[in-house]
Parts: structure tokens; sequence; C-alpha cells
């Protein structure tokens, strides 16, 4: 079973750090979408985990 890296919440503000700053205005999607893709993965890798 291979070992998945799962990023921090502060390594994927650090990612789309380069959309936000160019649309502010779409800032609270973009953060809608670490928070889906960090749930995503948090819960990927609990699901491997399971027996």
């Amino acid at each position: 079973m291979s070992k998945r890296r799962i990023k921090t919440y502060h390594q994927l503000v650090e990612e789309y750090k380069k959309e936000i700053i160019r649309s502010p205005k779409e800032m609270d999607m973009i953060y809608a979408k670490m928070d889906r893709r960090h749930e995503n993965s948090l819960l990927s890798v609990s699901k491997e985990k399971r027996p």
C-alpha cells in the first residue's frame, strides 16, 4: 500500500495564493475550493486505513 502525502491547509493556501491575489473578488470561492480539497484528502486517507 502506498502512502499518500496529505497537504496541510497552510500548503493549500500557499498553492492558491497567486489566484487569491489575482482575483480578490473570488476569494470566498477559492477558499471553499481549498476546504473541499483538504476535506476530500482527509476522507480518502481515512478510507484507506479501514480494514
